[in-house]
C-alpha cells in the first residue's frame, strides 16, 4: 500500500527524464521548469524564494557555451541539477487511502 501511495505522489522532473542527454540541454530543461512553477506560485513565499535563488545560483553559469562545458563546470552544473531535482514539485493534494 505505501508504495502505491509512493507512486502516486511521484512525478518527475526533466533532471529523470534527460539523464543521459548533453548538460546543457538538461540545464535549459530545468530553468525552464523553475521559471514556470514559479509563476505560478505565489510571490514571496518560501518555494518562490527557494526557486528563485536556484535560478540566480545559475545564472553564473549560463554565460558558458553550453555545449562545450569544462569537466569542473560539468561537475558543478550536475551539482546543481541534483541539489535542486525536487525543486517546485510539491504535492497539491495528498493521497487518498
Amino acid at each position: 500500500m505505501l508504495t502505491e501511495t509512493v507512486r502516486a505522489i511521484h512525478t518527475s522532473s526533466s533532471v529523470d527524464v534527460l539523464r543521459g542527454h548533453p548538460m546543457g540541454e538538461r540545464i535549459l530543461a530545468r530553468q525552464a521548469e523553475l521559471e514556470e512553477e514559479m509563476a505560478s506560485i505565489e510571490v514571496g513565499s518560501a518555494e518562490y524564494v527557494a526557486i528563485d535563488t536556484a535560478l540566480a545560483t545559475l545564472a553564473q553559469y549560463l554565460g558558458a557555451d553550453l555545449n562545450h562545458l569544462s569537466q569542473v563546470t560539468t561537475i558543478d552544473l550536475n551539482t546543481w541539477l541534483e541539489r535542486n531535482k525536487y525543486l517546485g514539485m510539491t504535492v497539491s493534494a495528498s493521497p487518498s487511502h
